[in-house]
């Protein structure tokens, strides 16, 4: 057994390298438009090993070759030659994909590592390549792909590097130019990196120039209807995640694309070489070794120029470096683009709380269910029900247009008016007083309003039912309330799955007290999805413990319990506040039952909302997204960024030191 691995322990690892590196090839790129969670694990788990993996077989190599040294014979010495041609493709390998140089915007820090690591592995490469140099076409060819080699892992490394540095804009633009999302990525970049944008104008601009410059280009973005707004936005997202977690950046120099066609000459003269060159001198099994790893380095760069004809880059090099009869070329001709997922996680509460209830199986055999129940309280003992929300509960839906219509609408409203802050006090409906509010946290908002607009949602339904759909008007509103819900579901999905993207407070504890809650006030509800009747079992709940609680004298106190003299006792604050969520959110669908603006109202809270939370989240937790398939609310984040409406969405916190901290 031990022959046995010594002889095939190289031979494995190389070819594990190899199949690693094809992985991260193919679903490196697949990433930035799927959700699907088994993808981004496997590609986790390729992208950690692939680098050790070649590291150890490079290691495996070079103690081959010093041993080989105190050994005699024509048969061991041609065998180590061509296990010597090995080195320089794990080099090659540890340079990476194209597709894939950093798994997290966070890998990208670890640049001075990758350096330190080409040093080194460079420098065991060289070591191999002279102790078995004898002169012969063979160690010839390990020149050019070592050459090959160095040429890669050194691109994934200025290009890890360049993701950490900030453009400098020099302030060329010319005004009757048409709006360029390619070219206009770089002003936002800074924001991916939780940096402010400065500009460096040139000394020759005007001061017309320079007072106008942003201003018309806001202009000549609020032109846009709302497709092309979002095309533009969805262009320059894909620039983003092409900048921070793939090669495409280095084809934007001309050293870049020097050192690659460089790479790709060395890599394809050395593969056609050997195919001619080549007399069946050495073991077969070695031989169909070496022909594999060649040919995979050539599929690496075939697949490299793909990658970038089919990115955006691409396209405009096409359009404007390759017109055939006076037709412009599009990558899109050829390949369809694919820049992000178009869809957005939906989660409710309220479906989740009717559908997870201890000692409920939701449709798994009862063997099985006890086996998962004996697994989850064993093992996962406090991931249970958040499995149990992600395997029954969220879904995905795709991006509507009326969804983005109704966004830009909005936004388009508020850019015109350039009041601060939001329409209103969203507040005060708690209190259902014109004058008085309670105050909270974002996250304690959403699940309030989330659960309100599911009250109101339906019992609208139940109410409308004798309505005919033929006629416009109503056809109008059951689009805007689906297209509300599917907000609500949405918030409450970043809420519970990714609470890093609303940078404040422990969204958790709030979050799973409101199912608690829901889940009291349903223990006696039978039914298997959400209805009116699940509704009626909610507000009858309020209503019972409203009589035997301090709902109400707590509710009229809470304006004074949050002022300046009792924000030191903050903690305590949010745990009653916690265990009144149900109650606040009962209260707000009751405020709103009579009037007959409640979609309205509903709309602009949800829509203000989304985008508060889109620049309450840092610049590079939407960076983070961008590689689980993007998120809407980054392109909401851009949308505002455009519009240039930060101040539009800003409203004071309700805790200035601890906000001050989460900026820190």
């Amino acid at each position: 057994m031990r022959n046995f691995w010594d002889n095939w322990e190289l031979r494995v690892l190389v070819l594990l390298s190899l199949t690693l590196q094809l992985s991260l090839l193919y679903f490196g790129r697949r990433r930035r438009y799927k959700v699907e969670t088994w993808i981004h694990i496997f590609l986790w788990f390729c992208y950690l090993v692939a680098d050790s993996v070649a590291t150890v077989a490079l290691g495996v190599i070079s103690c081959k070759q010093g041993n080989s040294c105190s050994y005699d014979g024509n048969d061991s010495q041609v065998q180590n030659d061509i296990m010597a041609f090995w080195a320089p493709f794990m080099l090659l390998h540890l340079g990476g994909q194209d597709t894939i140089t950093a798994y997290a915007v966070q890998d990208n820090d670890l640049w001075l590592r990758h350096l330190l690591k080409l040093v080194v592995q460079s420098s065991v490469a060289l070591y191999v390549f002279r102790t078995s140099w004898n002169g012969n076409w063979l160690s010839f060819l390990t020149i050019t792909m070592l050459l090959a080699g160095f040429i890669k892992y050194a691109e994934r490394i200025w290009v890890m590097r360049s993701a950490n540095r900030t453009p400098k804009f020099d302030g060329h633009y010319n005004m009757d130019d048409q709006y360029d999302a390619q070219d206009n990525f770089p002003r936002f970049k800074p924001l991916f990196l939780n940096r402010k944008i400065r500009y460096k104008l040139r000394r020759d601009n005007s001061k017309k120039f320079r007072r106008y410059y942003f201003q018309e280009a806001f202009k000549k973005f609020e032109r846009y209807d709302y497709q092309e707004a979002f095309q533009m936005i969805e262009i320059e997202l894909g620039h983003a995640y092409d900048t921070f977690y793939t090669k495409i950046p280095l084809f934007f120099t001309a050293w870049g694309c020097f050192f690659r066609c460089i790479s790709i000459s060395a890599t394809i003269f050395t593969f056609v070489f050997f195919l001619v060159k080549e007399r069946q001198e050495h073991l077969q099994t070695d031989l169909i070794i070496t022909y594999i790893l060649l040919s995979g380095a050539v599929v690496f760069e075939i697949c490299a120029v793909i990658l970038l004809i089919g990115s955006d880059v691409g396209r405009l090099w096409l359009e404007v470096y390759v017109p055939l009869s006076g037709l412009k070329i599009s990558s899109d001709q050829f390949f369809a683009i694919k820049r992000w997922s178009k869809s957005v996680g939906q989660l409710n509460m309220l479906s989740f709380c009717v559908k997870y209830k201890p000692g409920i199986s939701l449709g798994t055999p009862k063997s099985f269910a006890d086996l998962r129940v004996l697994f989850f309280n064993y093992f996962l003992p406090k991931q249970t029900r958040k499995l149990q929300m992600m395997f029954y509960c969220m879904t995905n839906k795709k991006v509507s247009d009326e969804l983005k219509r109704l966004v830009w609408n909005n936004f388009f409203e508020k850019s015109n008016l350039r009041k601060p802050g939001f329409s209103e006090d969203y507040n005060k409906y708690i209190s259902g007083h014109e004058h008085q509010s309670v105050e909270l946290e974002i996250y304690q908002s959403i699940i309030i309003w989330h659960i309100a607009t599911d009250l109101c949602f339906y019992s609208d339904n139940d109410n409308n039912v004798g309505i005919p759909t033929e006629r416009q008007v109503f056809k109008d509103i059951l689009i805007r309330k689906r297209v509300i819900k599917e907000i609500s579901d949405y918030m409450i999905y970043l809420l519970s799955m990714c609470p890093f993207m609303l940078s404040t407070g422990n969204t958790k504890i709030s979050f799973w007290k409101a199912c608690e809650l829901l889940g009291e006030a349903l223990k006696n509800f039978t039914g298997s999805s959400m209805s009116l009747i699940a509704c009626k079992e909610i507000m009858s709940y309020v209503s019972n413990q409203e009589k035997y609680s301090d709902f109400e004298e707590y509710d009229s106190n809470q304006p004074d319990s949050m002022d300046d003299d009792h924000r030191s006792d903050s903690e305590d604050d949010d745990h009653r506040l916690d265990s009144l969520l149900l109650y606040y959110a009962v209260l707000v669908a009751k405020n709103l039952r009579g009037n007959e603006q409640k979609w309205e109202i509903l709309t602009r809270f949800w829509i203000e909302n989304l985008g508060y939370v889109a620049t309450l989240c840092q610049g590079k937790n939407h960076a983070k997204q961008l590689l689980r398939g993007g998120e809407f609310l980054t392109h909401v984040w851009f949308l505002i960024e455009h519009l240039d409406l930060k101040k539009s969405f800003r409203k004071p916190p309700t805790r200035p030191q601890e906000e001050e901290q989460i900026a820190g």
